[in-house]
């Protein structure tokens, strides 16, 4: 049975009924690093006391000595003097003293601790033989746990655990030792003569004292109403994958990646995730199907109070993150108004430790291995057959029918000759990536420092492919008196920097019978192709485009600095107040020479063309941002059972920014890329630029009342104003309202043996967005760029504003469960959610007799809803130190998206785009899910022609296709995101594994049109896949799935929509960990470990198709160590 020491004590201490334990919480690596320390026990206090119970007058004291004395209290209760004490300016020491005087008590000091107990017996037991127990305590995820009582069972004996977790005790040789430390499981160990001794506590089930930190204000987890998952450093280092982005999706679902299957594994490639679905709609039909796609429904992303881009988040540190919430409904999120709507995600560092200096340095390297099992493409003598096969080397004119038998003759000969060019291993490469951290800290109780540098270099699996990232971190800070002070400054530099070779596309197209070089061994600039009946008619090498001196490199530089107070104005009202600037700068160079093969087309003939070779894009950018923020918050307890913490926050921003770019051509042959080498501006081009200024400003409150832990609600309310948004509707509220329910802690339940924790929770609210255009509500102008009127530039209107354009908003239904039963062997999670946004800004039309056909109104609406869930147990869980303990997790999120309402502009461009000849496209209806597919009703291939047949609008079959008969065929996101974790440890081995897997999704088959059903003159142009030989139609009487070979090109149709169902492992790592004290402390360490991770390392999908078809996707293994000093 459980016996709580004084409450007001930083760590509890458990122990069993029959004991009579009593102890002391020091931890002596503090005493030793500041001697001065101990010299609190002679503060002078002055103390008027009455006739009071002794517990009280120790109370009392503790009270105005910050809590110096430690005592028993079920003991001391039992005390029946009543004490009468009056003292002024007298040592805490001399206070105690005069209590004890005439009772049954005694003191003593053990460091800043004053040790009150019963007084001893006159007979002393005889001594043991005493030796020195020493180790360190850790939590299940193997972090160094500080503050944990050490104690000798049935003496008074004890000390605590330093910041890295270590203990260092004199006991008797045979004896228990209990370790107990609030929020973990008491763990009582028999020594049996040992003289080492690590332990692993477990997590108590809901205490009160685990905190949620939202970025704004931090919330007692066991009251707190929203759906939040925390991801922990463990988790971040066990699942890492390329970037950190896809380390989150790896950990949660949830955060849902949307896949780009062109760019593969491209390390320059900046993903698009969302989190329960699209809420927002682009203004454009044509242009979302071009991929002009703005991050609309990216989550918002704060970093220790300050927002950050998507790219800053790819390219963070990770080994300097602590740990990441991900808010996800309105509950949650509505603290941040305006900007909460896509869900935010909050990173919070590691902040530095007190004590001795501590170093923490690492060293990896990681292998970019292309994965090209996706592409079945045919060889040279396959290839030269097909084509011979249907007529391409035949020709009814004389004299391109000798041209065309002489270029299949060269080719045949030069494939007897062996030639069978494997252009797919030419711009790929095992790429050898590199990272290096390391960490320091330390500094005294009122002063703590800590520095981070990291540098990662990642080669790309494409030739010359890499990013390259340096991140460094500096943070202060000083704590007087009951104030805090604290700076965080970052930085990070990036480049990237993309293949020479260009698209990979054009290697996997490239026929297997040129040969790149020639017999001289010298680079072949052009091949002979089919159709080589003009000059220009000519087929450039891929390879030689690589030699060239071309570049396309982005760079960036942001640093971020962030200062904050933080003042205890009594322990229940705190303020804090933060200010933060980032400034941003970016550049990018495009540069191709003059003999690229883009300009092959150039007639060297003609000076006008000839002198347009060579091209070179500049951009640049500059962005500033300030944040700032002023925190009041509040918490107290009443009577032991009233539970109540309010908090206000004040917050107002600024973001400056603006781009400038620009295409010059006319560059020598062998140029460089120099600007200044350029003869002039891009033919009927000029200079761009865009500039962008936003304010905003927000006002927060936000009330939470439990009652004796059980039953608690929690309400916000947030008024947010922007810019952005018309000169009428500047401001506009949001809130959020929740309430939960611990019902583990009801009476039916506290004595469960099964349940260990059960809590219901439920929330709504509104939030909104504002991820759009600075000034979409103003009307604005642009200036004639070619055009004067009697020297002078004149401007035109482009758009007409609206003052009275207000704020999309988004009303959010949740409501979950959290339980945990077993003795915490099992865990469940699960939430479901209604996600309704509305006042969606859209495009609406006008009369044309205004000169405009649209403006931006309020017009539109989207559903969203589904459910997250996730379940973790223990197969095995030895806490021991060398203990087996195996733990498996599963997470499954599912989102059905759904237009409920469209503006008649979005309508109109949706029929418009909709009877344009186009193939596969996004088409907006009402009733339909945002990515839906669309295409024409395919009834399969006829038999006797080989023709495809299609069901047009009016329900009749025919072989014509037509794009108004295009109909809903799926969705190209999948419905259900989830993955499969495990972690097994055994003794100091760690082996993670997460597998991951979609399904309830289509997507488009695009290689079946690109590679298989290819038109008779594609298959002269560029290689094809294998199942053209065997799975076309060719005679009558066939069934099949493809088509005749004709020149028809094949148009959007069902026929290659596909369930997407995939299954993959994400990541596998295994860590060996060397935790030897006499080895460590010989060479004056703290651990070593080893680590070796594997990413992607297969893939299994329901559709066969060529995956990265402008960049290969790639399987990652690397090796890393580690240290702590």
């Amino acid at each position: 049975m459980k016996k709580l020491y004084s409450q007001k004590l930083f760590c509890r201490l458990l122990l069993n009924r029959n004991s009579i334990l009593f102890g002391f919480i020091m931890t002596i690596a503090i005493i030793w690093e500041n001697p001065g320390y101990g010299q609190q026990s002679l503060k002078s206090v002055s103390i008027n006391l009455k006739e009071v119970k002794l517990s009280e007058a120790l109370n009392e004291i503790n009270r105005k000595t910050n809590n110096q004395v430690l005592f028993k209290v079920e003991e001391v209760s039992k005390e029946t003097k009543l004490i009468t004490v009056n003292l002024k300016d007298a040592s805490a020491l001399r206070c105690v003293e005069a209590c004890l005087d005439g009772t049954g008590f005694m003191c003593s000091t053990q460091g800043d601790v004053i040790v009150v107990q019963p007084k001893k017996s006159t007979t002393q037991p005889q001594q043991q033989i005493k030796h020195i127990l020493k180790g360190y305590v850790t939590d299940i995820a193997e972090k160094p746990l500080e503050g944990v009582a050490v104690i000798v069972k049935g003496s008074t004996k004890g000390v605590a655990t330093d910041s890295n977790g270590y203990y260092e005790i004199d006991i008797p040789r045979y004896c228990i030792i209990v370790f107990s430390c609030l929020g973990k499981k008491s763990l009582e160990v028999t020594i049996r003569g040992e003289r080492e001794q690590n332990i692993i506590l477990e997590e108590e089930a809901a205490e009160v004292g685990e905190v949620v930190v939202t970025g704004v204000f931090n919330k007692a987890k066991e009251s707190y109403t929203g759906a939040v998952t925390t991801i922990t450093a463990r988790e971040i280092q066990a699942f890492r994958g390329q970037n950190l982005v896809q380390t989150l999706k790896n950990i949660d679902p949830a955060i849902n990646i949307t896949i780009d299957n062109s760019v593969g594994s491209n390390p320059n490639a900046v993903p698009q995730i969302t989190m329960r679905g699209n809420s927002s709609l682009p203004m454009s039909v044509t242009e979302y199907n071009e991929g002009v796609k703005t991050s609309m429904n990216t989550p918002l992303i704060i970093m220790d109070g300050f927002e950050i881009s998507l790219t800053r988040l790819m390219d963070y540190n990770d080994e300097d993150i602590e740990s990441i919430n991900v808010l996800k409904d309105a509950s949650a999120t509505a603290i941040y108004g305006s900007r909460g709507a896509n869900g935010v995600i909050v990173l919070i560092s590691k902040t530095p430790q007190a004590g001795k200096l501590r170093i923490n340095a690492q060293a990896g390297l990681t292998l970019e291995m292309p994965d090209l099992t996706s592409y079945d493409l045919l060889n040279a003598s396959e290839l030269l057959t097909l084509q011979n096969r249907v007529g391409l080397y035949n020709d009814d004119h004389h004299g391109v029918n000798d041209y065309k038998q002489e270029a299949y003759e060269m080719r045949l000969k030069d494939i007897l000759e062996g030639v069978n060019t494997d252009w797919l291993h030419y711009p790929v490469r095992t790429g050898f990536s590199n990272k290096y951290n390391i960490r320091m800290e330390g500094g005294s109780k009122e002063f703590r420092w800590g520095t981070s540098v990291a540098y990662n270099q990642t080669e790309g699996a494409m030739k010359g492919s890499q990013r390259n990232n340096f991140n460094g971190a500096v943070t202060l800070s000083y704590t007087y008196r009951n104030v805090i002070f604290k700076n965080q400054l970052s930085v990070g530099i990036n480049k990237g920097v993309e293949s020479p070779f260009g698209s990979f596309s054009t290697f996997a197209n490239t026929m297997p019978y040129y040969r790149p070089y020639d017999e001289d061994g010298s680079l072949i600039k052009n091949f002979m192709g089919l159709y080589y009946t003009y000059t220009y008619s000519r087929v450039p090498n891929p390879l030689y485009d690589a030699t060239l001196n071309t570049k396309d490199e982005s760079r960036y530089t942001e640093l971020i600095n962030n200062f904050s107070i933080e003042w205890n104005i009594i322990p229940e009202l705190k303020m804090r107040a933060q200010l933060g600037i980032s400034k941003k700068t970016t550049e990018s160079d495009y540069f191709l020479p003059a003999n690229h093969s883009t300009f092959n087309t150039y007639r060297s003939g003609t000076d006008y063309e000839y002198f347009r070779k060579g091209l070179y894009t500049y951009g640049t950018g500059n962005a500033t941002n300030y944040d700032g923020e002023l925190t009041l918050s509040y918490s107290k307890t009443f009577s032991g059972k009233h539970q109540l913490y309010a908090g206000l926050d004040y917050f107002i921003q600024n973001n400056d920014s603006h781009t400038y770019s620009f295409t010059v051509e006319g560059f020598p042959a062998e140029s460089k890329p120099f600007l200044g080498n350029a003869l002039q501006y891009e033919l009927e081009g000029i200079p761009l630029g865009t500039q962008s200024t936003t304010r905003s400003v927000g006002l927060t409150g936000n009330v939470n009342y439990t009652f004796d832990n059980r039953y608690y609600v929690d309400f916000s309310y947030r008024v947010d104003g922007s810019s952005q948004f018309g000169i009428k509707n500047k401001f506009a509220p949001f809130w959020s309202s929740g309430v939960g329910w611990n019902l583990h802690r009801e009476k039916f339940l506290k004595s469960s043996n099964l349940i260990n924790s059960l809590r219901l929770k439920a929330s709504y609210g509104q939030t909104g967005s504002q991820q759009f255009s600075a000034y979409q509500a103003l009307q604005t102008y642009q200036y004639f760029a070619g055009d004067k009127y009697l020297n002078r530039t004149g401007a035109y209107l482009m758009a007409i504003g609206n003052e009275k354009l207000r704020w999309q908003t988004t009303v959010q239904f949740n409501i979950g469960t959290e339980i945990s039963i077993l003795n915490s062997r099992l865990n469940v999670m699960f939430d479901y959610y209604i996600k309704k946004t509305s006042d969606l800004l859209s495009s609406k039309d006008l009369p044309l007799s205004t000169g405009y056909s649209s403006y931006i109104e309020n017009i539109g609406a989207v559903r969203n809803s589904g459910f997250e869930a996730s379940m973790n147990g223990y197969i095995f869980r030895n806490t021991q130190k060398g203990g087996l303990i195996w733990m498996l997790g599963a997470k499954l999120a599912y989102n059905k998206n759904e237009i409920t309402e469209l503006s008649e502009a979005i309508k109109a461009q949706t029929e418009a785009y909709k009877a344009q000849d186009v193939d596969v496209s996004t088409l907006f209806y009402e009733g339909y899910a945002q990515n839906s597919i669309w295409a024409v009703r395919s009834l399969g291939i006829d038999p006797s022609t080989g023709n495809e047949l299609f069901q047009d609008k009016d329900g009749n079959i025919t072989e014509t296709w037509h794009p108004s008969a295009k109909i809903y065929c799926g969705i190209s996101d999948p419905s259900y995101n989830g993955n499969l974790s495990s972690m097994l440890r055994y003794k100091n081995f760690t082996l993670n594994i997460t597998f991951g897997c979609h399904w309830g999704g289509q997507v488009y088959n695009q290689t079946l049109i690109n590679k298989v059903e290819v038109t008779i003159n594609t298959i002269g142009e560029q290689n094809v896949d294998r199942r053209v030989l065997s799975d076309r139609w060719s005679k009558p009487g066939d069934i099949t799935f493809f088509k005749a070979f004709s020149n028809n090109a094949t148009r959007a149709t069902s026929r290659f929509v596909m369930d997407d169902n995939v299954f993959e492992l994400q990541s596998a790592s295994l860590q060996y960990k060397i935790d030897e004290a006499a080895f460590l402390k010989r060479y004056n360490m703290q651990n070593i470990t080893f680590s070796v991770n594997m990413s992607d390392l297969f893939y299994f999908s329901s559709v066969k198709r060529e995956r990265g078809t402008s960049y290969p996707f790639a399987r990652r293994a690397g090796v890393s160590i580690s240290f702590m000093f």
